[in-house]
């Protein structure tokens, strides 16, 4: 569709009759900036969200998603497209009607998938994964509203009970497959990529016990209208074909927010390398002058959703320093610190080398700092809504960051906790940018760990 317009477009300059003192060019003469222009197109499309995944959205929304995404871009190509194209100046009805005819091709073939899709789901071909968890009354309804709108793409594979008294096996024909106890292995077991909730919540530790079930999953969750005050902020309301549903634990940034914020972290992680390789290298060599033991310190932490990866610090302690203590927190004048050690803590240069965790996509340039297992495992026990800061990827420097130092307790914890979920709450763009000028005074003014 893009080619079809590109070339529209240059029919219209050349053969339509509007730029009739228009100097002829072979059509071969234009393979460069149409390559040049359909990647510009594909780049745009990719950022503000147009190739994410595909639930249940209507064909006049996407429509809509189109239109405003080639606006955009239209604006950007009468900017630069002249200076590209010198001989296009004075095709500017050309111009504007290559803009009407992305709007209208583009439309027509996502249109035309999108339909083609719904006949496949209404045919049960490409159904998501899904289970339903709820009371017996509210999942019989909940099942017979899908069972009326099979274009929602819902499969359920089964179903669980949180008032089941009576011992039956079955609702609406479809297997009780357990408890909420073991909602991890349904999970696991039938690949459930949509949960679907069916119960109204007397108090949020409920809903809160139901969601921790599947922290490690990368499912989506939505509930039947009720308990509103539950989770404020992290709601999205919908209405699937007349069947409302509110979408719980949505992502607060919209989808060109995320590709824009990868983007960033890709290229000024690669521009820190470049302009810091000479620090890297100075530091390498002070601390292989300061105390024996390797440049680097590699630690298994917990990332985006439970992965476990591997983080890399300079080392700004004694060799084994856990081989007698086991895990724990550093603590104010910890022995175990080496001199230069407590310069890189305070600096905050120790961290530096996570650089390479953002390259490899383990972590973000601005996030919740992630945490050894251990660590997490305890704290999710005594610390209520922890492993919400699992749902997003881990920083190299955040809200909680510049506002407390390193951890040395649990209550420090619970504190940064705080910081880390209001940040959740609130991700955008403009905030990471706030966050990562602080950062700078927070790295200037050597306001880290004592």
């Amino acid at each position: 569709m893009l080619i079809m317009s590109f070339l529209f477009f240059y029919w219209l300059s050349f053969y339509s009759g509007f730029s009739p003192d228009k100097e002829f060019t072979p059509l071969l003469a234009y393979w460069l900036p149409c390559l040049l222009i359909n990647l510009f197109w594909l780049l745009l499309f990719a950022v503000f969200g147009l190739y994410g995944k595909w639930k249940n959205t209507s064909r006049f929304d996407e429509l809509i998603s189109v239109y405003k995404t080639i606006t955009v871009g239209g604006v950007v190509f009468l900017i630069f497209s002249f200076t590209i194209t010198p001989e296009l100046n004075s095709a500017k009805l050309p111009v504007l009607v290559y803009w009407a005819s992305l709007v209208a091709l583009v439309g027509i073939g996502r249109v035309s998938v999108r339909s083609i899709q719904r006949g496949y789901l209404l045919k049960g071909v490409g159904l998501r994964y899904s289970l339903i968890v709820g009371t017996e009354q509210l999942t019989t309804e909940m099942i017979q509203n899908i069972k009326l709108a099979p274009a929602l793409g819902y499969d359920i594979k089964g179903v669980i009970i949180t008032d089941n008294n009576s011992g039956m096996k079955t609702v609406e024909g479809i297997p009780i497959l357990g408890s909420v106890k073991n909602l991890h292995e349904i999970i696991e077991t039938f690949f459930i990529s949509d949960i679907l909730i069916a119960h109204e919540f007397k108090d949020e530790d409920e809903i809160f016990e139901l969601i921790s079930a599947a922290d490690t999953f990368d499912v989506d969750f939505s509930i039947l209208p009720g308990p509103a005050d539950v989770l404020a902020g992290r709601m999205m309301f919908n209405q699937f074909y007349g069947f409302p549903m509110i979408r719980i634990l949505a992502e607060p940034m919209p989808p060109w927010e995320k590709n824009v914020k990868k983007m960033i972290d890709v290229f000024v992680s690669f521009m820190a390398i470049i302009m810091l390789s000479p620090l890297f290298i100075i530091v390498a060599a002070a601390i292989k002058l300061d105390s024996k033991g390797p440049v680097l310190y590699v630690q298994e932490r917990v990332g985006y959703r439970n992965k476990l990866f591997n983080l890399y610090k300079f080392r700004s302690m004694v060799v084994d320093a856990e081989e007698q203590s086991g895990p724990v927190w550093a603590d104010k004048n910890d022995s175990r610190i080496t001199r230069l050690g407590e310069l890189l803590r305070k600096t905050r240069m120790d961290e530096l080398p996570q650089i390479y965790n953002i390259i490899k996509g383990d972590m973000s340039l601005v996030g919740p700092r992630p945490e050894r297992k251990f660590f997490v495992d305890q704290l999710k026990k005594k610390i209520p809504y922890y492993q919400l800061r699992l749902k997003v990827k881990p920083g190299l420097t955040g809200w909680a960051q510049i506002k407390h130092s390193y951890d040395s307790s649990l209550d420090d914890v619970r504190e940064k906790l705080k910081y880390d979920l209001y940040y959740i709450e609130n991700m955008s763009l403009n905030m990471d940018f706030k966050i990562l000028l602080a950062t700078v005074f927070v790295v200037l003014g050597r306001k880290g760990a004592h």
